[in-house]
């Protein structure tokens, strides 16, 4: 056993799940072991720092949602993937969990079988961003802040890690490839999965790059050149999410596999930042590969832990 090989924190206040968890994770990876959730919070901080954390619910003293709440809003435990695992089955515990910046919700009595395999999952993707986050900072430690002095072989190696967290992919900004129409529907796609990095870690979007990273090109999207398309985007930004926003937002047109695609570099938002269009306003996060909206509960829960005061 290496001080590399993923670490997998299991919470848990009864002796028998902690027992069945172990016989099943504890041949693929390092394990720690906590009985209450202070406990959970200073081994979250310990070396080696856990890279997941399999969390219940209804624990005494401080329940699973606190404690996630907790790791949520400390920036040395932030950015670990949380997974709970609970006898909790209502909609509402679920969606709660989620809010707190969960990033999967299982329930009790579980099957082996489902647990491994959603484990294994979050462990590849978990994996895939920490990559993902270290090549990223590798760019920036080469004074590359911006997607402007990304090479074709930098592009290429963030698409091979697929879609995550903190990278998307389109096929188009503003045209239905099917019907050959322009469709508000599809350039709000793009504005919302930009909100959604914009209010998470960040991260890139990859306009004319279909979901398995083939380059389509933009050449579908009808400009008559590419600074005619960066102003139409820049246009949509300013308009739908916010113009102080620009400093946060970086957009370059690249070449990629022979086409021109276009790259949105996003930085953490100062603050919480709303896709407002046709009389509809949602506030969308990162869950996976994909953004999703929150009700409003969940997101004045989440801008708490996100933003703190300055919602």
């Amino acid at each position: 056993m290496t001080d590399d090989k993923f670490c997998i924190l299991i919470v848990d206040d009864a002796p028998e799940n902690i027992d069945i968890l172990r016989g099943l994770l504890g041949n693929e990876y390092k394990l720690k072991v906590a009985l209450n959730g202070k406990r959970a919070l200073d081994l979250a901080k310990s070396e080696p720092q856990p890279d997941l954390i399999l969390l219940d619910v209804m624990m005494p003293e401080m329940d699973g949602y606190e404690v996630c709440k907790i790791l949520k809003e400390d920036p040395e435990t932030n950015g670990i993937s949380v997974v709970f695992l609970t006898s909790k089955t209502g909609t509402e515990d679920e969606q709660k969990g989620f809010a707190l910046g969960a990033s999967d919700y299982i329930t009790k009595p579980f099957d082996p079988e489902t647990v491994m395999s959603r484990i294994n999952t979050r462990v590849r993707i978990v994996s895939q961003e920490k990559q993902l986050r270290e090549q990223i900072e590798q760019l920036k430690n080469q004074s590359a802040p911006s997607p402007s002095t990304l090479s074709e072989n930098d592009l290429q190696s963030l698409i091979n890690q697929g879609e995550s967290e903190i990278l998307e992919f389109k096929s188009t900004l503003r045209f239905n490839l099917y019907t050959n129409k322009n469709e508000s529907r599809i350039e709000n796609q793009c504005l919302k999965s930009v909100a959604a990095l914009l209010n998470g870690k960040g991260g890139y979007l990859l306009v004319g790059v279909d979901d398995d990273g083939n380059a389509l090109g933009m050449k579908k999207d009808g400009f008559k050149n590419e600074d005619k398309l960066l102003l139409h985007w820049h246009n949509l930004l300013r308009e739908y999410l916010g113009a102080d926003l620009a400093g946060a937002v970086n957009t370059n047109i690249h070449d990629l596999q022979g086409e021109r695609v276009m790259v949105i570099h996003c930085e953490p938002s100062p603050r919480p930042v709303f896709f407002s269009r046709d009389a509809d306003e949602a506030f969308y996060v990162r869950m996976g590969n994909s953004s999703q909206a929150l009700k409003p509960s969940e997101m004045l829960s989440y801008v708490d832990s996100r933003y703190g005061s300055t919602r």
